[in-house]
């Protein structure tokens, strides 16, 4: 097991769930605390078990999911950016706008299924023996999975956080760049995959 290379890839699995939380953590101002513990806890748990589906199943399911991946991630990411931009522009201007809730169950699922959709493939390379090298029991499986969903936690919470430092800006500015991250990272996503 190469937990180097384990560690490079959780590192890299992380940024779509670290970009997501700091475009989150700029225009949050309610619930802070517990509604960056919900959306680390959701993109950590689904990057850590997309690569075990990816590992359970195989390429058997590879094909199937490789196709539309990118779309899907563009789709969901340009959604939740166009209604950021939206409800930024639709309220009250800039600091009198504090319409920003914590994200809902359904919008956390989707965010958690968006930036976790690359890790079922990292899953099935595991299966192959081409990533991390050859895992020989369940147990080093789900310390491998255990590493990617804790790397993508802390590196969630601490981009929410950090994004905390820039909330002196108008809120308008923020909601609409949060949303323009979002956007380009669903083209960036779909454009790297094809």
């Amino acid at each position: 097991m190469n937990w180097t290379e384990i560690l490079l890839i959780s590192s890299a699995l992380a940024v779509d769930a670290t970009v997501y939380s700091f475009s989150y953590g700029l225009i949050l101002k309610q619930r802070r605390l517990i509604s960056s513990l919900w959306l680390a806890l959701t993109v950590g748990g689904y990057q850590a078990a997309m690569p075990l589906l990816g590992y359970l199943f195989g390429h058997e399911l590879k094909s199937y999911v490789e196709g539309y991946a990118p779309v899907l991630v563009l789709f969901v990411f340009c959604i939740l950016g166009s209604y950021i931009i939206y409800e930024a522009w639709l309220g009250e201007p800039d600091e009198e706008n504090n319409n920003s809730t914590p994200l809902g169950f359904a919008a956390l699922m989707l965010v958690g299924i968006a930036t976790a959709i690359d890790a079922f493939a990292v899953g099935t390379g595991m299966a192959l023996g081409n990533i991390g090298g050859h895992i020989q029991s369940t147990t080093t499986l789900l310390a491998v999975v255990g590493v990617i969903g804790a790397v993508t936690f802390i590196c969630s919470m601490a981009a929410f956080h950090c994004a905390r430092l820039l909330h002196h800006l108008p809120t308008r500015a923020l909601e609409t760049s949060a949303g323009l991250m979002l956007i380009a990272l669903g083209i960036h996503a779909t454009i790297w995959n094809y």
